[in-house]
């Protein structure tokens, strides 16, 4: 029985269809798995508008010094947390106002920078909201500010290493 080379049996479509199967299963698990694990270095700051001290680790950072963070003449560090990031797993850091913060690796591009979403979770609420998705250069810190805590602002400094 001769078969046009172009028609395929029930067998092979459904061979073909589960090889598909398959490869959308396993392959994004071995990009994680090729992933690094990547060093989170954290710094949670109080700031304030008014006049004080700056911590003097924080005096050399050039983000705090450009607005909209220059507007603070008070900063004291109040933890300096560091975590390890593995692909696509949250890793929950907390916050001294009650609130959680949540980071995720979602994408180590090509040129060795890291998409990351950076979220924190709502007060009495178990679930995150989207916050922030940054593009973010290994040893280049960013910033995440606004939560309200002692009479100023928590300014959340993350900077991401190997």
């Amino acid at each position: 029985m001769n078969r046009p080379m172009t028609t395929m049996t029930t067998a092979t479509k459904t061979a073909w269809l589960a090889l598909g199967l398959v490869a959308g299963l396993v392959a994004p698990a071995l990009v994680a798995a090729q992933t690094p694990a990547v060093q989170a270095n954290v710094v949670v700051i109080l700031a304030k508008e008014e006049p004080g001290t700056i911590d003097p680790s924080l005096a050399g950072v050039g983000a705090l010094q450009r607005p909209p963070f220059n507007t603070f003449r008070t900063m004291q560090v109040l933890s300096r947390p560091r975590v390890t990031l593995q692909a696509d797993q949250d890793a929950d850091i907390a916050l001294p106002n009650g609130r959680r913060l949540r980071i995720r690796v979602q994408q180590v591009m090509p040129d060795g920078r890291l998409r990351v979403r950076v979220s924190i979770n709502r007060p009495n609420q178990s679930d995150y909201l989207p916050l922030l998705q940054v593009l973010a250069s290994p040893g280049d810190p960013f910033f995440v500010a606004g939560q309200a805590h002692d009479g100023g602002t928590l300014v959340i400094g993350i900077t991401l290493g190997s």
